[in-house]
């Protein structure tokens, strides 16, 4: 079977799973972004990432650290091995609660062959749904992008192509993430993909000339930044798009713009662009 046809069959599949928003997560989360925090207190931002964790038994990793895809589960199990997280879009319809037990369904609702420069790809969109156990009524939707690739084939590192930003950011700071820093959310959301950790790994074999920020860390710091800028308004809906990787040790720029309800959003680093977003305001 080609690759096409297990995306298109693929397509429609489901899986649900269940968690907790357990103060123990939050905490660390927080620590992560260097801020305290009390079970009073509402919960870190983008607290939906670190729940729900894998947990892929050490048989079932792929070499990359990934689990293994299957044929009966809900990612497409093609032959492209290079896995992204390339972004998502969220509504955050009702807030998470210190506690609160959860049920996420998700559903692939969108897999789609191309070929670009770099060689085959495969771009998927998993929806998930988050809601109180006993609830029928969301709390967050989240429709989240997936990219396949091709094995690096050349021994030369790959060259980091990103634009330059499309505005101006008229709120700015800076930060740069550190291997601890990689270590800590690797280990909070039990992400074991190698690029992350692995720097030997991340350059021999994915092509990148070090250890890679994760992108939804990039975009709770974001987030964050946000939050912080906005003064008190409660963030209706968030996106962010991954343009071109970020490594550890680089020095990097979160950007805002806010007009009225909107936020236009970015992280650049010496190249240009990195992650690209944007934000519905409430009151």
């Amino acid at each position: 079977m080609t690759d096409e046809e297990i995306l298109e069959r693929h397509i429609g599949r489901e899986e649900t799973t269940w968690d907790q928003v357990d103060p123990e997560r939050m905490r660390r989360l927080a620590a992560l972004l260097d801020r305290d925090w009390e079970e009073s207190d509402t919960p870190p931002p983008l607290a939906h990432f670190v729940l729900f964790r894998p947990d892929a038994r050490e048989s079932r990793l792929g070499v990359d650290g990934h689990p293994v895809r299957e044929a009966e589960g809900m990612l497409p199990a093609i032959s492209l091995p290079r896995r992204m997280w390339a972004g998502s879009r969220i509504r955050f319809e009702a807030p998470l609660t210190t506690g609160m037990a959860l049920v996420r369904t998700s559903r692939l609702t969108k897999a789609v062959a191309k070929r670009g420069r770099s060689g085959d790809m495969a771009f998927c969109t998993v929806e998930h749904s988050i809601r109180a156990e006993g609830q029928d009524a969301p709390l967050i939707v989240e429709e989240q992008d997936l990219v396949y690739r091709e094995a690096h084939r050349s021994p030369d590192l790959a060259v980091r192509r990103a634009p330059e930003p499309e505005f101006a950011a008229r709120h700015t700071a800076g930060f740069t993430p550190g291997p601890v820093e990689l270590f800590r959310y690797s280990a909070l959301t039990f992400n074991s993909h190698r690029i992350h950790y692995d720097a030997d790994y991340a350059r021999s074999v994915e092509g990148y000339r070090d250890c890679v920020v994760h992108g939804p860390l990039l975009a709770t710091k974001l987030f964050e930044y946000l939050e912080t800028i906005a003064r008190g308004r409660r963030i209706a809906e968030f996106a962010f798009r991954a343009v071109s990787p970020s490594f550890v040790g680089e020095d990097l720029t979160l950007g805002a713009a806010i007009d009225g309800d909107a936020a236009r959003l970015i992280v650049t680093h010496g190249d240009g662009v990195a992650v690209t977003g944007e934000a519905t305001l409430g009151s």
